[in-house]
């Protein structure tokens, strides 16, 4: 006997779609039987249930996650300036940022990118005419902390939000991979590479400047840059063919938005 007149009605209709619906020529599972109306209440309930329950752990804990959307750039032996913005590409990644405090964050990336560089960039007549180039992606993941100095709390005494810009400075580690094609415009240059030795894989450090901008209660914008101090001379896939005395690194820069997963009164713990 059904639990309801609603599970009564479902069966009803049930059984008349199976009567109307033809079989499939092959059937190679099992059939499932159908919820019915009130293992669905069932279920949602229990859904439900568990909704709130994880949202009340996450408002416990000062977490936000978000995106990054930015560019990177590297400096190395193929690249003469400093900065090359003709070799600027975008970047992209995830950001997760635990609050300690108003004034010290930690934040997890991971971010993805493509660096490159050519000799046809440089100004020395003989790196131009060497005629060298390469391309690469890159892949960062990293732990960051972050020092806020003017970071206060997100709301008054009286617990009313607060909008803030508060500028930051951080370091952290971090690890990198990728993966450099040289390309060369003398065939006699062709068996110099790769180099033996050569590594895709290294420890970063990076040092960043940013700003937060805490615009609403449950969204922040922040820009950033930050240059990648690593140990390894061979971003470019180029060491020992170039000048092995300097190790390369590379430059993050861009904005990230992200969003509270979980949110408390005040952020003073």
């Amino acid at each position: 006997m059904p639990k309801c007149i609603a599970c009564a009605a479902f069966n009803f209709n049930f059984a008349a779609e199976q009567k109307q619906a033809s079989p499939p020529p092959y059937h190679t599972g099992h059939g499932v039987a159908p919820l019915n109306c009130c293992d669905r209440m069932k279920l949602c309930q229990t859904l439900a249930l568990s909704f709130f329950f994880l949202a009340g752990i996450h408002a416990q804990i000062p977490i936000e996650a978000g995106f990054f959307l930015g560019s990177t750039t590297y400096q190395g032996d193929l690249a003469e300036a400093h900065v090359e913005f003709s070799e600027l590409h975008l970047a992209f990644g995830g950001t997760v940022r635990y609050h300690f405090n108003d004034k010290l964050k930690l934040r997890g990336n991971v971010i993805y990118g493509r660096i490159s560089g050519t000799d046809r960039n440089a100004k020395d007549p003989g790196l131009f005419n060497r005629g060298w180039s390469y391309n690469s992606y890159i892949v960062e993941m990293s732990a960051i902390g972050e020092y806020h100095p003017w970071g206060r709390p997100r709301e008054d005494n009286i617990g009313l939000y607060r909008q803030q810009v508060t500028p930051y400075v951080g370091g952290g580690v971090g690890l990198i991979n990728f993966n450099p094609q040289i390309e060369v415009s003398n065939f006699r240059d062709v068996n110099k590479f790769p180099e033996p030795g050569a590594k895709s894989s290294s420890v970063s450090l990076p040092v960043i400047v940013g700003v937060t901008f805490d615009f609403s209660e449950s969204f922040l914008a922040s820009i950033e840059i930050g240059s990648r101090i690593t140990f390894n001379d061979y971003l470019d896939g180029v060491s020992k063919n170039g000048n092995p005395k300097k190790n390369d690194l590379f430059i993050f820069g861009g904005v990230s938005f992200t969003y509270f997963v979980g949110y408390r009164p005040t952020f003073n713990l």
